[in-house]
């Protein structure tokens, strides 16, 4: 990580990635429209967050967004789980928000 491409089981879905996030710019966008989050872990497939489920989704992450500028102390998240944010626009133009996991 960090990555350079989304993709799912049907192959690439972006290879555009937008602006690094700060939990300010995220709630903005959850107010703005539609997007699906998109979960990355070392080792593990992409988990693409049904976008009907980004509100429920958002409420157990939002603490744990993290200040990509700034050193990451796992200790100072819940769960000592962190997430670096960032915004991608996929193949038709929607909002994606990938959501960069460190632990």
């Amino acid at each position: 990580m960090p990555l350079t491409e989304l993709w799912n089981e049907h192959g690439t879905i972006s290879k555009e990635r937008i602006r690094w996030l700060a939990k300010s710019d995220l709630a903005e966008l959850l107010r703005a429209g539609p997007l699906q989050f998109v979960v990355a872990d070392f080792g593990i497939k992409l988990m693409w967050v049904p976008a009907q489920q980004r509100f429920e989704f958002w409420k157990t992450v939002k603490l744990q967004i993290a200040d990509r500028a700034k050193p990451i102390y796992r200790e100072q998240f819940p769960k000592e789980m962190a997430y670096i944010a960032s915004e991608w626009r996929g193949s038709a133009g929607e909002c994606l928000i990938l959501l960069e996991r460190y632990h």
